[in-house]
């Protein structure tokens, strides 16, 4: 009878511990491109309730290129602190570099095809309780080097190649009217 309590009492804790998880998705819109066709995001979360999270950002619009980024929280005291676990961007796993004491960079460097789904996995305020009500937050950036050009280069490509197609046609004409106006002098 023991048993039976104690691993009811188990399968309590756990679920109580999972329902204050909290999974939230948010959609980032991408600011660019720049001159070198790169783009940028910030972004930030609060978390209200202590315990795991998982947060899913998905950016807009969709673009592929060579992605990094950061991650970073601050807090008055250690009870409202968040702990990263880890973070995967379009399901590649990243890992932390610590370039601070409480901020992350996202290393190395990867490439990655759009839609861009970041997934950042972690515990707010792990001293405490789950469930506890608590005032942490984080933000991160976002940077794209994009490799796909836009839709304008490839008018412009498109424009250039008819140019040269229409003067290497013009050029042969000229070529080829040149002998028979000199066979008939």
């Amino acid at each position: 009878m023991k048993m039976k309590s104690f691993a009811l009492a188990a399968v309590l804790a756990l679920s109580a511990t999972a329902a204050f998880a909290e999974n939230q998705s948010f959609t980032v819109p991408l600011t660019g491109p720049s001159s070198v066709n790169n783009y940028t995001a910030g972004f930030n979360v609060e978390h209200l309730v202590a315990g795991a999270f998982e947060d899913t950002f998905t950016f807009t619009p969709s673009i592929s290129g060579l992605v990094n980024g950061s991650l970073i929280t601050t807090s008055f005291n250690s009870h409202d602190n968040i702990n990263f676990k880890s973070a995967s961007l379009n399901g590649i796993n990243y890992v932390f570099s610590p370039t601070g004491a409480s901020e992350f960079a996202f290393s190395p460097l990867q490439f990655a095809s759009g839609p861009l789904v970041l997934k950042v996995f972690g515990i707010a305020a792990p001293l405490l309780a789950a469930g506890t009500s608590i005032a942490a937050s984080y933000g991160g950036t976002l940077n794209v080097a994009s490799a796909v050009p836009e839709p304008e280069t490839y008018a412009m490509m498109l424009a250039g190649l008819g140019l040269v197609g229409f003067m290497a046609r013009r050029r042969k004409k000229t070529e080829s009217a040149a002998p028979a106006a000199l066979a008939a002098c």
